[in-house]
């Protein structure tokens, strides 16, 4: 697996880690993040969106799917903008942008990786 693909991969086990918390324990994450305790089935759903898009980024590695794995980095830096417009706007707590730093970090480590394997 190349480097790229790697840095794709283990995004992948944030995400499973990430959807599996919002599915089977969601108010872990709520009180966390400094929200309330969350009664409606909406952050599950999410959660499960989360596990879905870690299949996505673990198989597109797994098989070096450059396309997709520059196209992560583009979805990552929309999360990261959309955080800290949420924060900015006051709609959640600034913890949120640290969710958006680690998939701004994992962006530039994807787009840093192909870069040195001359794939962008």
């Amino acid at each position: 697996m190349s480097k790229s693909a790697k840095t794709v991969y283990f995004f992948s086990f944030y995400l499973f880690l990430v959807g599996l918390e919002l599915t089977f324990i969601p108010n872990f994450f709520t009180k966390t993040a400094q929200l309330p305790e969350a009664h409606e089935p909406y952050i599950r759903v999410v959660g499960i969106l989360a596990i879905i898009l870690g299949v996505y980024y673990y198989q597109s590695a797994k098989n070096e799917l450059t396309p997709f794995l520059k196209t992560t980095i583009i979805g990552r830096l929309i999360y990261f903008l959309g955080a800290v417009g949420l924060v900015v706007t006051q709609i959640a707590p600034p913890l949120f942008i640290a969710f958006g730093v680690i998939d701004l970090l994992g962006a530039v480590w994807t787009w840093q990786t192909l870069k040195s394997e001359d794939k962008m």
